[in-house]
C-alpha cells in the first residue's frame, strides 16, 4: 500500500462532508447513520486506510458498537459495522493522542493512528481511530476536520443516549399509570361498599335515638337507644361529625373514580336543552346559606336572552359546584362573590357564539407561580385556605376535564386583588 502523504484538503468536499454531518446530528436521532457518514467520509476525504468509531456504555466499560471503514486501493471499499459487546482492555482516553506503529509488511513507513474521545458533559461516550499510513503525522488541517467529526459525533450519541433514556422513561411511566389506573379502581370501588354501610349505620342510629324526657308513649319507651338530654345532644354531635366525614370520604372516592373515567374517555354524556338563567339558580341555592354565614355580597349577573345551551346538565352543574366551592373555601369574609354568564362571539366568524359561566371572587390573588399548577391533581394552596376546610385538591382537575369532554376550555385570571375562573363552551355542536 502506497503511503499517502496528503497536504491539502479538498475545501469544498469538506463544507460539503461537515454539513451533511450537521444536518445528520440536528434533524436525525439515527446514531447508525451519524457514525456511518462519519467513518467513511473521513476514509474518502483523507485519502487514508482506514478509521473506526467505538461506542462505550455509559461506564465506558463496555464497547457496545464499533463501525469500520476500511478502504484498500487494490480492492473495493467495504464498511463494516459490528455491533458488538465486550470489555475494553484500555481505559478510554480523556484526551486526543497520536500513536505511530511500525507494521512487517511496511516497515519504513509507519501507520500513524489518531484516537479522539468523544466527550459530551464529561463524559466519554465513545472514541475516533483515523489510520494513516504515511511518512508525515496529521497536520494542523486533519486534526482540526476530526476534532470538528467528533465533536458532532460526541452530540449525535448523547442524542441517542438522551432518546433511550426518554422511551425507556415513558414505557416505565405508562406501565406506573397503568398500575396507578388500576389501584385507584380497585380502592375506589372497594372502598365505596364499606362507607355506604357506614353511611347507612349512622343513619339507622340517628332514627333509633330517643331522648328520655320525649318518651311520652309506650313506643316510645320501647325505642332501641333512650338517652338523657345532655347525652342525647353528644351522641347527635357525634353522629353529625361521623356524616360529614363519611360523606368527604364519599365524595373522595367518586372524583377520582371520576377523573379515571375522565382519563380513559369512558364517560358518558347525556345531551339535553338547558334553559341557564333556571339552571343556575337551582344550582346556586344550596349555596346561599353558606354565603350569609360569612357576610359574602353575593350576586348572579346573567344576560338576558341567552340561548339555550345543549350540553350535559350533571357535568355543567358539576363543574359550577366545585368552581363555587373554591369561592366558598378562599374568599374573606364580607369579599364579593360574583356569578356572571353570557354570550360572546366565537374566535373565528364561523365559529359558533359561546357562552362564558365565570366565578369571581375578590379578596384573594393566586401568586403568579401557583397559576400553572392549581389545575394539577391533588394541588392545594393551603396559606389561601383561611377557613381550613381543606380539601383533596381534585376539584379545579375536574372542572377542567370536565370542560374539556364538553368541547369548551377553562382559563384563570388573577389581578387586581380577585381572581376569576371563566368556563367557556359552545352553543352547539358538544362532543358526545
Amino acid at each position: 500500500m502506497e503511503a499517502s502523504t496528503p497536504k491539502t484538503l479538498n475545501e469544498n468536499l469538506k463544507a460539503s462532508f461537515l454539513r451533511q454531518l450537521q444536518a445528520l446530528v440536528r434533524e436525525s436521532v439515527d446514531c447508525h447513520a451519524i457514525c456511518e457518514h462519519s467513518v467513511k467520509g473521513i476514509v474518502q476525504l483523507l485519502d487514508i486506510c482506514g478509521c473506526q468509531l467505538r461506542m462505550f456504555n455509559s461506564e465506558a466499560t463496555l464497547t457496545t458498537a464499533l463501525y469500520e471503514y476500511v478502504c484498500d486501493r487494490d480492492e473495493i471499499g467495504s464498511f463494516l459495522v459490528h455491533h458488538t459487546s465486550f470489555p475494553d482492555t484500555d481505559a478510554p482516553n480523556i484526551n486526543p493522542i497520536v500513536e505511530a506503529t511500525l507494521t512487517h509488511d511496511h516497515p519504513e513507513t509507519p501507520v500513524f493512528t489518531f484516537r479522539y474521545p468523544l466527550i459530551s458533559q464529561m463524559e466519554v461516550l465513545g472514541e475516533l481511530m483515523v489510520h494513516r499510513e504515511a511518512r508525515e503525522n496529521f497536520d494542523a488541517d486533519v486534526l482540526d476536520l476530526l476534532d470538528q467529526v467528533g465533536t458532532y459525533c460526541a452530540i449525535g450519541l448523547r442524542q441517542m443516549r438522551f432518546l433511550r433514556v426518554s422511551q425507556t422513561q415513558s414505557v416505565e411511566l405508562k406501565r406506573l399509570n397503568q398500575l396507578q389506573d388500576t389501584f385507584l379502581n380497585t380502592v375506589s370501588y372497594e372502598l365505596r361498599i364499606p362507607l355506604s354501610n357506614i353511611k347507612m349505620s349512622i343513619q339507622m342510629l340517628s332514627l333509633a335515638l330517643s331522648r328520655s324526657d320525649e318518651c311520652d308513649t309506650l313506643a316510645d319507651a320501647e325505642a332501641p337507644f333512650i338517652l338523657e338530654a345532655l347525652a342525647y345532644s353528644k351522641v347527635s354531635r357525634y353522629l353529625e361529625v361521623l356524616q360529614k366525614e363519611c360523606d368527604r370520604e364519599t365524595k373522595l372516592i367518586q372524583d377520582l373514580l371520576d377523573l379515571q373515567q375522565l382519563d380513559n374517555d369512558t364517560m358518558s354524556l347525556l345531551i339535553s336543552s338547558i334553559d341557564l338563567p333556571q339552571w343556575l339558580t337551582y344550582v346556586l341555592n344550596p349555596f346561599q346559606k353558606h354565603f350569609q354565614e360569612y357576610n359574602f355580597n353575593y350576586n348572579i349577573d346573567i344576560e338576558p336572552g341567552l340561548p339555550a345551551l345543549m350540553c350535559d346538565q350533571i357535568s355543567l352543574s358539576r363543574i359550577m359546584v366545585e368552581l363555587l366551592n373554591n369561592a366558598y373555601r378562599y374568599t374573606p369574609s364580607g369579599e364579593n362573590i360574583r356569578v356572571h354568564a353570557f354570550q360572546q362571539k366565537g374566535t373565528r366568524s364561523s365559529s359558533p357564539p359561546q357562552l362564558h359561566l365565570q366565578v369571581i371572587n375578590s379578596g384573594v390573588e393566586i401568586p403568579l407561580e401557583e397559576r400553572s399548577k392549581v389545575f394539577g391533581r391533588f394541588y392545594r394552596i393551603p396559606r389561601l385556605d383561611i377557613r381550613k376546610l381543606g380539601g383533596t385538591g381534585l376539584g379545579l382537575a375536574l372542572v377542567k376535564k370536565l370542560t374539556l369532554r364538553l368541547g369548551g376550555e377553562v382559563k384563570l385570571e388573577s389581578v387586581g386583588g380577585a381572581t376569576t375562573f371563566t368556563v367557556i363552551l359552545p352553543f352547539q355542536s358538544v362532543r358526545s
